[in-house]
């Protein structure tokens, strides 16, 4: 609960403008309770951003591991990514904007973690789409990631449902169908 409201409002506001009360007080307990939990906001704002990254990461990984059809693999990556976007704020929309209060050290890894998520999925699309070359195949994905993670950022008022179908026929499309065959 902590992570989620913590990113929540790391989203929303810049890292220094976020106090450990008003973290609580959205999560219901005393400032201090943060304590009991993490060092130290910093230490927080790490956890909001490492959580969802190792398992978006883990589930790539075992679905490409053990889904031997690379579509079938892809769109449950897809599927995946979409429900853990809708369900909290995307940390790599977090990082982002919060990346200057990040270690270096951890500011490395988390990176190192997003391109290794990536290439979990660009290693399926080269896979479908031999046609394309290794540079477009990663900028398809980038982008993908971006439509999926921006979702969140629009209150549409459709149901979510509605909202992951729609988004997750987007993101088929965009990295299987070829341009010359629109």
């Amino acid at each position: 609960m902590l992570i989620k409201v913590a990113g929540e409002l790391f989203n929303e506001r810049a890292f220094d403008a976020v106090t450990t009360e008003m973290i609580g007080a959205r999560a219901g307990v005393t400032g201090p309770a943060l304590y009991r939990h993490f060092a130290s906001k910093q230490a927080l704002l790490i956890a909001v951003l490492e959580d969802p990254l190792s398992e978006l990461l883990a589930h790539a990984r075992k679905t490409a591991a053990e889904v031997t059809d690379p579509r079938k693999a892809l769109e449950e990556m897809i599927d995946y990514h979409i429900q853990r976007s809708l369900q909290n704020v995307p940390s790599t929309l977090v990082f982002l904007k919060n990346e200057h209060n990040v270690p270096e050290d951890e500011r490395h890894r988390m990176r190192r973690m997003m391109r290794l998520y990536a290439e979990e999925w660009s290693g399926l699309v080269t896979r479908l789409r031999p046609d394309l070359s290794d540079a477009q195949t990663r900028v398809l994905t980038h982008a993908v990631f971006s439509m999926i993670n921006a979702v969140p950022q629009f209150n549409s008022g459709l149901d979510p449902d509605i909202v992951a179908t729609t988004i997750r026929t987007a993101a088929i499309n965009a990295l299987l169908i070829p341009a010359d065959a629109i």
